[in-house]
């Protein structure tokens, strides 16, 4: 599945021009992208011949061999940075591939949502919360029980979390998938992967390790975004003082306005304007509209 944001003659061009190199919106995705490739790449410079009896057999970028997560090396050996390092890591081009995609599509509006900063902690966190969330399921007998030495690469995780949130922050914006080619609402998307992780997981279909990953990282963009909104509202509600002397009745009626709900069709006219090009491309007003309706 390749979802997409839905626009109406879309340039591709300048779509892929605006979003990879225009560092003023989104710098956080792209600097998480940028990584991600980069390491990716240096793996196959450092290959190692890996023994039989340790990891599958075959060859080995010396990257995964220190950075990549398993249960065993991470708290048997102490190896606790793994936690965040396998998150910028990829078992093969078609992995890093599916997954850039997505941060590119789904972390711009979360990103813009968030600031850049907390969107950092945020993407690693759901990162360290699908590891954790992987292992917990181990433990309980859901996995085989070679399970605790099997290496875990990958920043699903995090991007699945990203999921949760636009699910939660913007549930009625569209999608569109590449394959199957259908059109779904954004809390449509995130619930059917969580469907398809559960799935994987309960009938122990290939990858049931890394799915329960993804829907670690679900559930803990889930709660994490609830949390910020929780405590959004909180401060929104503290009483201020406002000096209303100066205030003309013209601003009075534009701050009356500025405080409305946003409604459906004027969130994914914008989300179709990020689309076509960027989240740059919002002016300041449409960035308050998407903060509020975040807040809905």
């Amino acid at each position: 599945m390749r979802p997409y944001m839905r626009a109406e003659n879309e340039n591709w061009g300048n779509t892929v021009r605006e979003r990879l190199f225009d560092q003023r919106s989104a710098v956080m995705v792209h600097w998480l992208i940028l990584i991600n490739v980069v390491v990716f790449m240096l793996g196959f410079f450092f290959q190692v011949e890996i023994p039989r009896n340790i990891y599958p057999p075959g060859r080995l970028d010396l990257i995964q061999l220190y950075g990549a997560y398993s249960e065993y090396t991470c708290f048997h050996e102490g190896e606790l940075w793994r936690l965040f390092t396998y998150q910028f890591l990829h078992a093969n081009l078609g992995h890093i591939l599916f997954n850039m995609i997505a941060l590119w599509f789904f972390g711009p509006v979360v990103e813009e949502r968030f600031g850049h900063l907390r969107f950092l902690l945020y993407y690693l966190f759901c990162g360290v919360a699908a590891a954790l969330f992987s292992s917990l399921l181990g433990y309980m007998g859901f996995f085989d029980p070679e399970w605790r030495f099997i290496p875990m690469v990958g920043a699903s995780g995090s991007i699945y979390g990203i999921m949760a949130a636009c699910a939660v922050l913007f549930p009625h914006a569209r999608v569109q998938l590449l394959f199957p080619p259908v059109n779904l609402s954004v809390r449509q998307f995130a619930l059917a992967v969580l469907g398809v992780a559960c799935a994987v997981i309960i009938f122990q279909w290939n990858n049931a390790g890394g799915e329960a990953g993804h829907l670690g990282g679900m559930f803990a963009g889930f709660i994490l975004t609830l949390l910020i909104l929780w405590k959004e509202k909180l401060s929104a509600s503290r009483p201020r003082v406002v000096s209303t002397s100066h205030r003309s009745p013209a601003h009075s009626a534009r701050h009356s306005t500025n405080n409305r709900f946003p409604s459906e069709e004027e969130v994914n006219d914008i989300m179709e304007k990020i689309s076509r090009s960027g989240v740059s491309s919002l002016t300041e007003e449409e960035r308050e509209i998407l903060r509020r309706a975040s807040r809905r």
